[in-house]
């Protein structure tokens, strides 16, 4: 399973990053794609300077051209792709009534458009490489989406983003069934309260005692959860939503009963 070509989104930072590492520690071979041009290529040279293999792409997913760069740099690169995890998850609250629709169409345009394009685009290369190697023991890892919670719970200033997270959870069942005849899985993780999204301290607190373990969770704990869905480990496994939330939703979402 080492040494596949794995296409990262948003991986300069948080999650996308600790995806990067894990993936690297298998051996695996290293697409970068995020909007930051500078962190990108820096932790591209952190990657390298550990002995990984990291290529850096400078990419906005939710533009069409800015995909087909991505891919191409893989091909061109490694010759193939094997994984895709992508990580976009642009964040936005305001009040329902102060959300304008070019929020709305912000939002959308991040979390779903982007979301459409990098997994159609991946999911044709994954079609043409599975014919082209028929027969020789290949394996496609697959789609791994990263979303949110909040595809399943709400919050009245995060419509937008709710709306977003939904339709990613949605778009990821229906891959996986327009997928399923060519072999290719896709999955998603939806997180929880995780670090480095929360910078305001209130807010970590709120998240922190509605979460049952009473914590906030770690990148690195996502990342090894999308591992395991883009392994053979998970072969039977797609469509599904993988949630990585210290017991959010099992306590109704947050707003369960107590729990000491």
């Amino acid at each position: 399973m080492a040494g596949r070509s794995v296409i990262i989104t948003s991986a300069a930072q948080g999650v996308g990053a600790a995806c990067a590492r894990r993936f690297a520690k298998n051996g695996d071979r290293l697409i970068l794609a995020d909007v930051n041009e500078a962190a990108g290529n820096a932790f591209a040279a952190e990657l390298r300077d550990t002995g990984a293999e990291a290529t850096f792409v400078h990419a906005d997913v939710a533009n069409r051209l800015h995909v087909h760069n991505v891919i191409a740099e893989a091909l061109d690169a490694y010759e193939r792709v094997d994984v895709l995890a992508h990580t976009v998850m642009e964040h936005f609250s305001a009040p329902f009534l102060e959300t304008s629709e070019d929020d709305f169409d912000r939002i959308v345009m991040a979390n779903i458009r982007g979301a459409f394009l990098i997994n159609q685009a991946a999911s044709k290369h994954f079609v043409k490489r599975n014919a082209n190697e028929a027969g020789s023991g290949a394996s496609t890892g697959g789609i791994v989406n990263i979303g949110s919670v909040e595809a399943v719970t709400a919050a009245a200033d995060h419509v937008a983003f709710a709306a977003s997270q939904g339709g990613l959870h949605q778009l990821t069942k229906a891959v996986a069934i327009a997928m399923a005849p060519y072999g290719v899985r896709a999955n998603l993780v939806g997180v929880g309260a995780i670090k480095g999204e929360m910078a305001e301290d209130i807010k970590r607190d709120i998240e922190r005692d509605a979460t049952p373990l009473k914590r906030i969770g770690d990148p690195e704990e996502v990342a090894e959860v999308a591992f395991f869905l883009a392994s053979e480990a998970a072969s039977y496994v797609t469509g599904q939503c993988v949630y990585v939330d210290g017991g959010r939703l099992a306590n109704n979402g947050g707003g369960g009963g107590k729990t000491k």
